[in-house]
């Protein structure tokens, strides 16, 4: 397999599903890695008193949200909500338990806010790499709300709308300040395109062994400066 610095769509869910296949790892383990490397990151970023709202989808990036969520109130942060777009039952198996722990955490809101707080941080996880179309309602007026509210966001492994493999947004698109992005950078991140979307890129390791990585990025060592080339 050919060495590259980034990942393609399907390089993405590939490293996923043979992790768990040829490794055995359970993906909420996955999961867990990645969100808790997210908000570990929010605590580097940003102030403990700094309202952190989290909008989370019904797949596995809206998993990660609710996960981004426990840690970052576990980590000090005293103002942490997870607003759940959809209901519980169109979430994703390891996304609905995790859904499920932030509700028992207190954390979980299913109502949009009306008005942001000053100084609050948007954290992006309504949808993933896997997105292929234009996003639509209800998603679209959140994205247009986010990119409008004048705070700072950051996205969940790729910016909500931004095509992962041309770097061109979908239609509307999540416009972040930080992107918290997985394993490596995506391939769609290279692109003059996507710089005006994707903001500081911050590569979070997710736990998938390394052999297995190395497969598709060669030498790790070589790739452990994460800002853009």
């Amino acid at each position: 397999m050919k060495s590259t610095k980034s990942l393609s769509r399907k390089q993405s869910r590939e490293i996923d599903e043979r992790s768990h296949k040829e490794y055995s790892m359970p993906t909420i383990l996955l999961m867990e890695n990645a969100g808790a490397g997210v908000a570990r990151w929010l605590g580097e970023l940003f102030h403990w008193e700094q309202p952190i709202k989290i909008f989370c989808g019904p797949g596995n990036n809206g998993g990660d949200g609710y996960v981004i969520a426990r840690h970052a109130q576990n980590l000090g942060f005293i103002d942490v909500q997870a607003i759940a777009v959809e209901t519980p039952s169109q979430n994703s198996p390891d996304a609905l338990m995790n859904y499920t722990i932030a509700r028992h955490c207190g954390l979980v809101t299913h109502q949009l806010p009306t008005e942001l707080p000053e100084r609050c941080v948007l954290v992006d996880c309504l949808f993933g790499t896997g997105l292929t179309r234009g996003i639509s309602a209800p998603y679209a007026s959140i994205v247009e709300m986010m990119n409008n509210s004048q705070r700072e966001i950051v996205a969940v492994d790729i910016p909500s709308g931004l095509d992962c493999d041309s770097g061109i947004p979908l239609g509307v698109c999540v416009r972040a300040n930080y992107t918290a992005t997985f394993v490596a950078w995506k391939k769609g991140f290279e692109q003059d395109s996507a710089k005006e979307w994707i903001g500081q890129v911050k590569v979070i390791d997710i736990g998938a062994p390394k052999k297995l990585v190395e497969e598709y990025l060669g030498e790790l060592s070589e790739f452990r400066v994460t800002q853009p080339r």
